[in-house]
């Protein structure tokens, strides 16, 4: 097993306290009801007056990040398979009121029978509905939708969705979509939504990747829809 502990008495402010007190809530739920196979399996979460103790299962493999910076970019068949469990698993955290804010490719890991597994719900969030609007706005600014670096009150699953887009192009490209010199230019691309897709991306991945990365989130595709598309 793994153990996870957070410090209490490191808390500098009230929001780092809510955003531990969220994950310790997400993880107890996971502990007690959720389980997916894609997904890091929590065991149990305890707490006392200095920590927070999250005890999961132990994956070997390490991230997906190292496997894309290893091989400079992954073949689209293992792509593929890797991304299908990706959103297995993000469809399966939505249908259960969760979106998880900080999808990267940092935080999906590899295990040892090379099957992906979703972790850190650190800035993940319970919504009642889908419908839903949220207005903190987390995450690593790489792969955060356009509602978020414009600090617009936003729907949770669809900056699931973009952050999924983006990991696809890093899987298929070993790039990120949108870079800047600085956050306030990376910001603006992010915003217009304008990139460049390289040509050797097939056609059908190429169509998932601009369902996925469009700049307006009532169009962007659903999880579920995702998993129908002709790619997958």
């Amino acid at each position: 097993v793994a153990v996870k502990v957070v410090d209490k008495r490191l808390f500098k402010n009230n929001d780092q306290k809510q955003h531990a007190l969220r994950e310790q809530s997400i993880c107890e739920d996971f502990a007690s009801f959720l389980n997916h196979r894609h997904i890091v399996q929590i065991y149990s979460v305890v707490s006392d007056e200095e920590c927070i103790y999250v005890v999961m299962e132990y994956i070997q493999g390490g991230e997906l990040f190292d496997r894309i910076k290893q091989e400079q970019k992954l073949t689209e068949p293992k792509a593929k398979r890797w991304f299908r469990q990706i959103i297995e698993a993000v469809c399966y955290i939505h249908e259960n009121g969760i979106v998880h804010r900080d999808l990267k490719p940092e935080n999906v890991l590899i295990d040892r029978k090379q099957r992906v597994r979703l972790c850190d719900f650190g800035f993940g969030k319970r919504i009642k509905e889908r419908q839903e609007v949220l207005s903190t706005y987390c995450g690593s600014p790489f792969y955060a939708a356009p509602e978020m670096v414009t600090a617009t009150p936003y729907r949770g699953p669809p900056v699931d969705m973009w952050s999924c887009g983006v990991i696809l192009f890093a899987m298929l490209t070993g790039t990120l979509p949108f870079q800047g010199d600085d956050m306030p230019q990376l910001f603006r691309k992010i915003s217009q939504g304008q990139f460049c897709m390289p040509r050797y991306i097939t056609s059908e991945a190429a169509h998932l990747i601009q369902r996925l990365l469009c700049k307006n989130a009532k169009d962007r595709i659903t999880a579920v829809d995702c998993l129908q598309h002709p790619w997958l």
